[in-house]
């Protein structure tokens, strides 16, 4: 999905089926455009397209320190389910 105002593109995001559940990812809102709802209604009508293909779940990630996005999801109904870890090496 992406918003557009005239030819700027203002955000957007990525939402697929994967299996019997739907991911959602690369959610993302341009600095000019922040604070006005966009992302809400992005992941409010991605929820309704994926519910409306019968998918049961919708698994999204981010960073456990992004207060503000964390916030953002809880209030369109998503809900923490598991922490990841990550590791990393330097290969050079």
């Amino acid at each position: 999905m992406v918003i557009r105002q005239t030819d700027a593109i203002v955000g957007g995001l990525m939402a697929w089926q994967e299996d019997n559940h739907s991911v959602i990812e690369d959610v993302f809102v341009r600095e000019p455009w922040r604070k006005r709802s966009i992302v809400k209604y992005l992941l409010t009508q991605a929820l309704r397209y994926l519910k409306s293909h019968q998918l049961q779940k919708a698994i999204l990630m981010v960073l456990t320190t992004n207060k503000s996005a964390l916030s953002l999801y809880e209030s369109v109904g998503l809900y923490m389910d598991k922490e990841e870890i990550r590791y990393f090496t330097k290969l050079n």
